[in-house]
């Protein structure tokens, strides 16, 4: 029988996937081997070539499949759909409960950092924090434990895309859609700061947007309850977040943060959204903590933009280098956000008198690209 050329494509997929396996020590080269000349010459995909000859079940293949390769543990109980999203200290895939068909989140630390105890306790502090936490812009957490040796998170599962992900298709953001999401950024960090805590990370990559409109903060894993001075999240860190957001006091690695902290960093995830770019950049990292801590913002990019006078006010008062001439709280931020979107909604038409409100004022699905949300009212 004259062998068949298998697909290209498909063949690669499952031949990283093969080598991630043996990489990890799930398979051993020489059994590999036998599989990648079995598929050569049947022309079967590599994964179905193991479950003929035994090496991995249905149920296994389907599995890895589903989490493309990553070492995670088969979950008893659960369906894993997709894989959800994967980072330097965890991956997160999309599951589904058999029994109740509701959807959730499960993270689960890599292996190769399970030795490591700061990463660990980190991990930890962030799913006993969200266990504890409850509110409509924050992700849930619910259980956390062990399974086979393996560190497991369930949380609420939010389908949605990242800002940051967004940003990177090219996404673009008007005013008035950014002040949405900021807005509702800003009454989940009120929330954290009513019960103590600073969030510490608050970048476009840890806000999700869903088909729904609804705006989560996700990812408290650099998260501290005030008057505690947790560690850094990895050895030899002088300074915790990311350095693109992080405010003038993070940089200097100061350890009485608050609330004004991530309200820097809010401001400098609003930059982003609405003139394109981030505030600051730099050759490495220590350039650009040098800039957040000395450069000031430069109005000319602003002006540039056409960034309209009260988001150019939101965002230097937001990102200013002092923190006591920042929002001093995010009720604060509220209060104003909250006013200039009641300013644009006197020039709503709405006869009937009713109050669309502040909550999700895009309707069921976003506004067009570059199209504002609100309504103007027509000319007469």
């Amino acid at each position: 029988m004259p062998e068949r050329t298998p697909d290209p494509a498909r063949e690669l997929s499952d031949l990283t996937l093969l080598a991630q396996l043996v990489h990890r020590g799930q398979l051993d080269r020489a059994a590999a081997e036998e599989l990648v000349a079995e598929m050569r010459r049947s022309g079967r995909r590599l994964l179905d070539v193991a479950v003929a000859t035994g090496r991995f079940t249905r149920t296994r293949v389907d599995f890895l499949r589903a989490v493309e390769g990553e070492d995670v543990p088969e979950l008893p109980g659960y369906d894993v759909l997709d894989l959800a999203g994967r980072g330097g200290t965890a991956v997160v895939v999309h599951a589904r409960d058999k029994k109740s068909g509701r959807d959730v989140a499960v993270k689960v630390l890599r292996r190769e950092l399970e030795a490591d105890e700061k990463i660990k306790r980190s991990f930890l502090r962030e799913a006993k924090l969200l266990i504890g936490l409850r509110h409509e812009n924050i992700v849930a957490g619910e259980k956390v434990g062990q399974f086979q040796g393996r560190l497991i998170f369930l949380m609420e599962y939010v389908p949605g895309r990242s800002l940051q992900d967004l940003l990177k298709e090219g996404r673009t953001f008007g005013e008035d859609e950014s002040l949405y999401i900021i807005l509702q950024v800003a009454r989940a960090l009120h929330y954290l700061s009513q019960n103590g805590v600073v969030h510490r990370d608050v970048k476009p990559a840890n806000v999700l947007l869903t088909p729904k409109n609804e705006v989560k903060l996700i990812d408290l894993g650099f998260a501290q309850s005030i008057g505690d001075t947790a560690p850094a999240a990895t050895s030899g860190e002088t300074t915790v977040g990311t350095v693109a957001y992080i405010s003038p006091e993070q940089a200097r690695g100061e350890s009485d943060l608050d609330v004004r902290a991530d309200i820097y960093s809010l401001g400098a995830t609003l930059y982003q959204l609405v003139v394109g770019e981030l505030p600051f950049a730099g050759q490495d990292n220590q350039e650009v903590l040098a800039a957040q801590i000395l450069a000031s913002l430069s109005s000319e990019v602003l002006k540039s933009r056409r960034i309209s006078p009260h988001m150019h006010y939101f965002i230097e008062k937001m990102m200013a280098k002092e923190r006591e001439v920042r929002y001093q709280s995010p009720t604060e931020l509220i209060a104003d956000i909250e006013q200039q979107i009641r300013g644009k909604k006197t020039l709503e038409f709405n006869p009937d008198g009713d109050d669309p409100g502040l909550r999700k004022p895009f309707g069921d699905e976003p506004p067009e690209k570059g199209r504002s949300p609100f309504k103007r009212r027509p000319r007469r």
